[in-house]
């Protein structure tokens, strides 16, 4: 074999060799830069998950927390003392209306099956007279009241008023009553035995 041709085939297996290292070397650096990119990413994206997870506030809560809710869920508000009274008799609750002007004075009383009020103190009832009974607007700090089943109302009129005027002042409403000077005074009474219920 000529000299040229040996020397041409050594350079050509130098070369060939050269080639398969690089290429080896190659692979090696893609196999380890696709690890340490996977190891990267794995490790950003848990990272990314425990802030977002820190920021929607899905993360474990803090014993402390649980414990302040479980305690602010468990107490229920007291409930303050009441009493409902209420006439034991039926038509024992009288509504009067009392119009005044100078001299004059009419009374307009409406009598009712029944009724009740709610009081946030125990009254004391031991003066209470059945008879006379109890303006009960006038005695009691009321928090809520009811009349049930009103009858129909009666008036009673000063001897000098004649029937016509007395027709025309029952048309006017209480505003047109006032307009024309008339004063009012209410009273709510309750007579006869009381019941006191607690509620």
């Amino acid at each position: 074999m000529p000299v040229k041709a040996k020397k041409k085939k050594a350079k050509r297996t130098k070369k060939a060799k050269e080639l398969a290292v690089k290429a080896t070397a190659k692979k090696a650096k893609k196999r380890t830069f696709k690890k340490t990119a996977k190891k990267a990413l794995a490790k950003t994206s848990t990272a990314e998950k425990a802030v977002k997870r820190r920021k929607q506030g899905t993360g474990p809560a803090k014993q402390s927390v649980k414990s302040a809710v479980r305690k602010r869920t468990t107490k229920i508000p007291a409930k303050k003392p009441a009493w409902r009274i209420s006439p034991e008799i039926s038509q024992s609750v009288v509504d009067i209306d009392i119009w005044k002007k100078g001299d004059l004075r009419i009374e307009h009383m409406q009598v009712y099956r029944s009724g009740w009020f709610v009081v946030d103190q125990l009254p004391d009832l031991s003066e209470y007279d059945q008879d006379e009974g109890v303006n009960i607007f006038e005695e009691f700090e009321i928090n809520k009241h009811e009349l049930i089943d009103g009858s129909e109302g009666a008036s009673v009129f000063p001897n000098e008023l004649p029937q016509e005027e007395r027709e025309r002042l029952m048309a006017l409403s209480d505003a047109e009553l006032v307009d024309e000077g008339w004063t009012i005074e209410s009273a709510t009474r309750f007579s006869g035995p009381l019941v006191v219920e607690e509620i």
